[in-house]
């Protein structure tokens, strides 16, 4: 099965651009740079943390980095501890030609699972933080349209930790920058202190503007914040949206209504929304009508693969053409114009 399905052509809705950095990149990246160098000005409440865990410790200290010690930093075992490592993988990305990098590392991975399209969520303030310009930003994401036997499109993640005010500024930023392949917006980040009815006039902007709008939510929180992204916000999509099971009428809803759920299954065992791919709700919320995308979330991180997650599936009783209706929902629910749907479509078709 596994083997068919890394063959067949594939849509990835919900993936971080640096979540899915390959190991290699990441291993050059620790070579380039100074670690104490790039952490000299970082926050004290960072180090102390980076100190604490046994797997970003060892990266601390000056070494030549191979890739496969590189590969023991992305083990963790609590979600404080995949935060921190997130967070310290970020310090690396420092000037243009590593965002360049970056993104030609994904997209090798990508095209290297027959992933023909693509919308890929970046955080652009953590790249502006490190002193990479927007127009340096733009440049680079319109050459990821030049990349041979993908189709790539951006979500941008205003991060909603940053707050209303702050999102909206970014907003305008990137809509006045007028870069062709960002496609959308989303946000991302602790879902508990900052619920989507704060970012109304951000939402309603970005509509205003033509840009296309998805929103994590239903991820940690419960239902109701999947009800005020759709009810407050207008969200096209949901990402994650697996607290919606626990609301029946939430589910009648997302079914009748036709709204697709950004599913990313390894990532919520791995981050401790759910115990196993058995008790995993993806299965009774496609039963149940809802339309269901999946997607790999953070892949380096999770060490998963688009083609693993669907495999995944099979392995807890999904039917083959259960799986291959979510294949072609990843099409379907594009950010993409309908002529172009229709083309992914009937090419899977011919597959």
């Amino acid at each position: 099965m596994k083997e068919v399905l890394l063959k067949t052509p594939k849509s990835e809705l919900h993936m971080h651009l640096r979540g899915a950095m390959p190991i290699e990149v990441f291993t050059d990246l620790l070579n380039k740079y100074s670690v104490k160098e790039i952490l000299k000005d970082a926050p004290s409440s960072h180090k102390t943390m980076f100190k604490r865990y046994d797997n970003i410790r060892p990266f601390l200290l000056p070494q030549d980095w191979s890739v496969d010690a590189v590969s023991h930093l992305f083990r963790y075992e609590t979600f404080d501890q995949f935060l921190y490592t997130w967070c310290f993988t970020g310090y690396f990305v420092r000037d243009v030609s590593d965002l360049r990098r970056l993104i030609t590392g994904v997209l090798e991975r990508l095209r290297a699972q027959n992933v023909v399209y693509a919308e890929i969520t970046i955080t652009v303030g953590e790249y502006l933080r490190r002193g990479i310009t927007l127009a340096d930003i733009k440049n680079c994401l319109e050459e990821a349209e030049k990349f041979p036997g993908i189709r790539v499109q951006w979500i941008v993640d205003l991060v909603r930790d940053t707050g209303n005010k702050a999102a909206l500024k970014l907003l305008n930023e990137i809509i006045d920058l007028r870069c062709r392949s960002v496609v959308g917006i989303t946000l991302g980040g602790s879902e508990h202190l900052f619920p989507p009815g704060q970012f109304s006039e951000v939402y309603s902007t970005a509509r205003d503007q033509g840009l296309r709008l998805t929103i994590h939510a239903g991820e940690a929180l419960g239902p109701q914040s999947i009800w005020d992204a759709l009810q407050i916000l207008g969200t096209e999509r949901v990402g994650h949206g697996v607290q919606a099971i626990k609301d029946k009428s939430l589910v009648t809803y997302l079914a009748k209504n036709n709204v697709p759920l950004e599913v990313c299954p390894t990532s919520n065992i791995r981050t401790g929304i759910v115990p196993s791919y058995e008790a995993h709700p993806v299965k009774a919320l496609f039963e149940a009508g809802v339309p269901i995308t999946i997607n790999s979330d953070d892949p380096t991180f999770f060490k998963t693969t688009l083609t693993d997650e669907y495999a995944n599936l099979h392995t807890v009783g999904i039917q083959e053409r259960n799986i291959f209706k979510m294949i072609r929902n990843g099409f379907r629910y594009a950010f993409l114009p309908k002529k172009e749907i229709e083309r992914y479509l009937d090419n899977l078709e011919h597959e």
